[in-house]
């Protein structure tokens, strides 16, 4: 099995890294300044489940790719690049996606399907997956994995569940389907990563999406740590209060996320250390892209179209854009 990753950052890097380690066929696609590091030093991980450095990498240039410039069709691509830059790198891996070619997008957010789709790429081409890992690559490259046992949930999009007069015909497609994530987990498995399968990966996603841009939206409107936020009783309330109201956007789209999703999500926020910050965070403190379009001005869209009350998110969005403008 042939896996393109596609953004070598924290995320491509580690799970990218582990399947070269463990033997598997890889090729990573990089640009720029990642590019030319990986192409000359090299990829290395240091982690809490074991060091590796790589030194004879498979790395394409993302900005030269055509159909030829892979040695073997891909057989799955996996996205890891920021939300940001999604239509871009969809444009650019346009000419390896063949027929049989699966793409699994582990972004943040809750509509890369939806995006992919508008770009051309065909639902039948696309998994869900999403990703969990609490690590960062340094400005020497290094990715430094730090915190939670590295995982990936992988499952077909319920919309994918083709409406026909043919039920063998049904039938069948779903056990090819089958029989593709399982191929896929079994290879990650063998190379040291947690995988799932689940069968509602809709659910899967919002889980982690109510974690990420509700404390996304709230740190980084208040520029304040998880711990300075959990110091401050008013504070803590509004986390509880926007994990709330991204959950309702959620069950008004159709998701069965139930009050023990919320109860997780709120136990889990507890438990990291006080001096925790989000991406989003530190991308906007640092004045560069962010995922703020995907993780609070999609949903803002979201909560007008659906006319739903969300105060917390609301007073969130309107701090961070007029302290963009500022």
């Amino acid at each position: 099995m042939h896996f393109v990753i596609v953004g070598c950052g924290a995320v491509g890097g580690y799970f990218g890294g582990r399947l070269a380690q463990h033997g598997e066929n890889v090729t990573f696609i990089a640009r720029g300044q990642q590019f030319e590091s990986i192409k000359t030093s090299g990829l290395t991980i240091k982690s809490i489940e074991g060091d590796v450095q790589l030194d004879n990498v498979n790395v394409l240039d993302a900005s030269s790719l055509t159909c030829d410039s892979l040695a073997m069709p891909a057989d799955v691509i996996f996205l890891c690049v920021k939300s940001y830059q999604l239509t871009s790198a969809i444009a650019q891996i346009k000419p390896l996606i063949l027929k049989q070619t699966r793409i699994i997008s582990l972004l943040n957010g809750v509509n890369a399907a939806e995006v992919m789709q508008e770009q051309g790429v065909a639902g039948d081409n696309i998994i869900g997956g999403l990703a969990k890992i609490i690590a960062e690559k340094s400005a020497d490259g290094v990715i430094n994995h730090t915190g939670a046992k590295p995982h990936i949930t992988l499952g077909i999009f319920a919309e994918q569940e083709r409406q026909s007069e043919n039920n063998t015909k049904i039938l069948a497609m779903k056990v090819v389907e089958t029989e593709q994530l399982s191929a896929i987990a079994k290879r990650l498995k063998l190379s040291g990563i947690s995988v799932g399968v689940t069968s509602d990966i809709n659910l899967a996603l919002w889980r982690k999406f109510i974690l990420v841009a509700a404390w996304g939206a709230l740190a980084a409107s208040r520029k304040l740590t998880l711990g300075e936020i959990r110091s401050q009783n008013h504070v803590t309330f509004l986390l509880e209060r926007i994990v709330n109201e991204y959950a309702d956007i959620a069950r008004k789209v159709g998701v069965k996320l139930g009050d023990k999703h919320i109860k997780e999500t709120l136990s889990f926020l507890s438990r990291l250390p006080d001096n925790s910050e989000t991406s989003l965070q530190r991308d906007l403190t640092a004045g560069g892209e962010s995922e703020f379009d995907v993780l609070i001005a999609y949903p803002m869209t979201l909560v007008k179209a659906l006319n739903l009350s969300a105060p917390v998110l609301t007073q969130c969005y309107k701090k961070i854009v007029e302290s963009s403008q500022s």
